[in-house]
C-alpha cells in the first residue's frame, strides 16, 4: 500500500503542476470567467483544491484546519500546498498508514479514518476537480488542456 500511496501521491503533484503551469498563462479575466461546474470559475476550481488539500494535510497532522487555507487567491499557492502533502506521505510508513485519525469536518462533525483511506479520498477529490477544470477549459474555448491522466503520469516515469 505505501507504494501505491507514494505514487499517487507524486501523481497528484505532478498533475496540479501541469495545471498551475497552464493557467497561468491565462490573464484574470479568464481565470474568473463564468464558467459553471461545481465552482464559478478556474479561479475558484483551483482554490478549492488547495483548500481541501491543506484541510486534509492538516487533519493528517492533528492539527486546526483554517478555510480558506490562505487569503490569497493566486493560482500558483496550492502547490505549496501540494508539495507538502507529498512530503508528508513520503515520511510515511506502514503503520502510520493503518492509523487513524480523528478529526472534524467543516461543518465540525466528527470522524475516525485510517490515514490511507483520508489520503485516497484527498486524492480521488483532486482528480474529480482537475477533471472538472478541463470542462471549465474546454467551456471558455482553451487550447492546450494539460493531459493529466494517471496512466500518463506512469509512463513518464518509465520513460526516466
Amino acid at each position: 500500500m505505501m507504494t501505491l500511496l507514494r505514487e499517487f501521491a507524486a501523481y497528484d503533484h505532478w498533475a496540479n503542476t501541469r495545471f498551475v503551469e497552464r493557467l497561468t498563462q491565462e490573464p484574470d479575466d479568464t481565470l474568473d470567467a463564468l464558467a459553471p461546474s461545481s465552482f464559478p470559475s478556474l479561479r475558484a476550481t483551483v482554490l478549492h483544491i488547495r483548500d481541501a488539500e491543506c484541510a486534509w494535510t492538516h487533519r493528517l497532522l492533528n492539527e486546526p484546519v483554517h478555510w480558506p487555507a490562505e487569503t490569497s487567491t493566486a493560482i500558483g499557492t496550492l502547490l505549496p500546498h501540494c508539495a507538502r502533502l507529498q512530503d508528508l506521505v513520503m515520511g510515511m510508513d506502514e503503520d502510520e498508514l493503518t492509523s487513524e485519525r480523528a478529526y472534524r469536518d467543516l461543518k465540525g462533525n466528527e470522524h475516525r479514518s485510517p490515514v490511507w483511506r483520508m489520503l485516497m479520498h484527498c486524492f480521488n477529490h483532486s482528480t474529480q476537480h482537475r477533471g472538472q477544470l478541463i470542462t471549465q477549459m474546454r467551456m471558455l474555448e482553451l487550447e492546450r488542456i494539460p493531459a493529466n491522466d494517471l496512466v500518463v503520469f506512469q509512463r513518464s516515469l518509465a520513460a526516466g
